[in-house]
């Protein structure tokens, strides 16, 4: 306060001397610098660096934009140079965007422009960009540090540049002023003389005592506490609403004058007017500002008459509170939790209007429809128990979409733009069949899984869509048909095609057999006698006894050959030929259908030769391990066996066994061999 007359003094001669404020821009720079060029990287080679030096002037033109004439010499290693070094000179014109006048002690600048570069065969034009950063040595002096690309207008002379500089603000000398004089100097020239200025260093305000104010209220920042907000003198610096003389930082009653810490005290009892319970009658303190004689019975400060817990100390208009959040016990439902008002002195954490005792999740604001929680898709289902928290959806499916309506939710339904059944997974089932419409081979009519959800009118596992005779039940091998009934005259179950005795019934084969001696009459040489196999069904005739005198020398006799008969010897060819055509699906032992019909043929020979019986071998090639191609031809062969079965052949008559890899009957070498190796074989067992 001191310097308060000589300021004004100050602001009445800078009304009368405008001509001695100073223009604190100092538009005019020079430059020098040491350059490191570059013309190697940017060729995808190493390094090739080159030096250079720089001299430029830059002059200010507008805020914070300077226009400069750079200067160069160098030695550059060019491309193609073979490495040496060659002289290169040119000039630029740069635009640089930079603050000169910022007392910051590093200042950032970019900067853009064109030049002309000699070279003894190849001047040409480039253009120069960068940018780069002052380090303040001083208030006019810098250490520079820059980076530049230059861009070629001919070919291998783009190149980079790094330079490290020194620049210089030029401005006018600030000699010592002279004692007459000395009223007038400024050193930081913000029109308030250094003899005045309580902060010569930095520019500020007369109203300030040269210091700067944020604020414009005549107080420096340095001695402001509330630097950005105008206040008074009388507060320091600190705005003082109701002009009490207590700046508002401190001040309990903001708005109303006062004097007792800001707030007002009518009755001069040392109590504010907001903590007095008599604030017309002057009391004591320890009566919350009534007097002594103030009936009190639990003596909590609070006048019995005004006290509405007159039998219970309490803060709260004479009632207590114990978990201090304003609202008294007897009103307060969560009386030991600090609460809100709006919640009857309840807590609510989350601040979404639901009391935590009530709120499903206390943690996270919600809303009160669904006892706070949030529904962060807005489908009225809490997130809480929304399976699709961030896609609408409807409640009756856990809060999840369902585009086509069908009650199953899109995120589990396999078909969600298709109304269907929860059954099949919210696929439709347009004939009810239980299998839904896309796998359902036969959509629009009811049918069974095995199927495809195809029908089987006839009941006999072939669907209709394959079988032949969908109306009449039938066999698999007869693609749905019934097999057909061969005539049988005799009625003795041996169709007249393989019956050798069609019009008498017989069980051996299709022929009687008299005598009963289990050959049939057609073969038996004695019908009506029983008799034995080898005598062809005739009894063994008695020969006479000899009495021999002498032992006739014996004479080995030889047993003529007998030929296999030509019946026998025609059906083992038929069996080969039948063996060599059954054919099975690949790597299975499943029968081609093709293969039926051989052994139908295999079937009416063995009705037909009730004497035959039958071995049925199967055989693979060597490719694969031994055990699979083991178990691989004993199954084939027990698939035949199985059919002969199947169409009434006797199992006692039958047998099969498989063998693998062993007993070739061709190389394994060739396709051709493993073809011939891979069979069934059928071995005629005559009886």
């Amino acid at each position: 306060m001191r310097k308060l007359p000589l300021l004004l003094i100050l602001a009445f001669c800078l009304k009368i001397v405008p001509a001695i404020s100073q223009n604190q821009a100092f538009k005019n720079a020079i430059h020098a610098k040491l350059n490191f060029i570059d013309y190697g990287l940017l060729f995808d080679n190493k390094p090739n660096l080159g030096q250079g030096f720089e001299f430029a002037y830059f002059r200010n033109v507008a805020p914070a934009l300077n226009v400069g004439v750079p200067l160069k010499l160098g030695l550059a290693k060019l491309p193609g140079g073979e490495n040496t070094n060659t002289l290169t000179a040119g000039a630029d014109i740069q635009f640089r965007l930079e603050n000169m006048k910022s007392t910051a002690k590093i200042i950032p600048f970019a900067f853009g422009g064109a030049g002309f570069v000699f070279e003894k065969d190849n001047s040409h034009a480039q253009f120069p960009f960068g940018a780069g950063l002052h380090f303040r040595l001083s208030p006019y002096a810098f250490i520079n540090l820059q980076g530049e690309f230059r861009k070629a207008l001919v070919d291998d002379r783009d190149n980079l540049q790094i330079g490290i500089g020194y620049v210089y603000l030029l401005h006018k000398s600030e000699n010592q002023p002279e004692t007459s004089n000395l009223m007038m100097y400024d050193k930081d020239r913000d029109g308030t003389p250094d003899s005045l200025d309580v902060c010569p260093t930095l520019a500020g305000t007369p109203t300030a005592l040269g210091c700067p104010d944020a604020d414009n209220d005549g107080i420096g920042d340095s001695s402001d506490p509330c630097p950005n907000d105008a206040g008074t003198l009388q507060t320091s610096g600190c705005p003082d609403y109701d002009n009490d003389g207590v700046a508002d930082k401190d001040d309990e009653c903001p708005t109303e004058g006062g004097s007792l810490k800001g707030c007002p005290d009518t009755d001069l009892d040392g109590v504010a007017n907001k903590d007095d319970k008599c604030p017309d009658v002057a009391g004591i303190e320890e009566f919350k500002g009534c007097p002594q004689n103030t009936s009190d019975a639990d003596g909590d400060g609070t006048p019995d008459e005004e006290d509405l817990c007159p039998d219970k100390a309490g803060t709260n208009k004479g009632c207590p509170d114990t978990d201090g959040d304003g609202i008294a016990d007897n009103y307060d439902n969560c009386p030991e939790l600090v609460g809100t008002v709006e919640l009857n002195g309840c807590p609510d954490t989350d601040r979404d209007g639901v009391a935590d005792d009530f709120d499903h999740c206390p943690d996270l604001a919600g809303s009160v429809k669904l006892s706070g929680c949030p529904d962060t898709d807005g489908d009225g289902v809490a997130d809480n128990v929304d399976q699709c928290p961030e896609l609408a959806g409807s409640s009756k499916i856990g809060g999840c979409p369902d585009t086509d309506g069908d009650g199953v939710a899109d995120n589990v339904d396999r078909c969600p733009e298709l109304a269907g059944i929860e059954q099949l997974g919210g696929c439709p089932d347009t004939d009810r069949d239980g299998v839904d419409d896309n796998v359902d081979q036969c959509p629009e009519a009811a049918g069974l899984a095995k199927h495809g959800g195809c029908p089987d009118t006839d009941g006999d596992d072939v669907p209709d869509s394959q079988d032949k005779c969908p109306n009449e039940a039938g066999s698999t091998q007869n693609k749905g048909c019934p097999e057909p009934k061969a005539a049988d005259r005799d009625s003795d179950g041996v169709p007249d095609k393989d019956d050798p005795c069609p019009n008498k019934a017989g069980s051996y084969g299709g022929c009687p057999d008299t005598d009963g001696d289990g050959i049939a009459d057609n073969l038996d040489r004695c019908p009506g006698k029983a008799g034995a196999a080898e005598n062809e069904g005739c009894p063994e005739e008695k020969k006479p006894v000899v009495k021999e005198e002498k032992p006739a020398p014996v004479v080995e006799e030889k047993k003529p050959v007998v030929e296999e008969k030509k019946e026998v010897k025609e059906a083992r060819a038929q069996l080969a030929s039948a063996a060599r055509l059954v054919q099975f699906e690949s790597a299975k032992a499943i029968l081609k259908d093709e293969s039926y019909d051989k052994l139908d043929e295999v079937v009416a020979l063995m009705r037909k030769n009730a004497s035959y019986s039958l071995s049925i071998s199967g055989y693979t090639d060597d490719v694969g391990d031994d055990e699979t191609n083991l178990r691989l031809s004993q199954d084939r062969a027990k698939a035949c066996y199985d059919y002969l079965i199947f169409r009434g052949v006797k199992a006692e008559r039958i047998r099969f066994a498989g063998f693998g890899e062993a007993r070739p009957i061709a190389t394994n070498d060739t396709a051709e061999g493993r073809e011939l190796n891979r069979r069934v074989e059928f071995e005629l067992i005559l009886e």
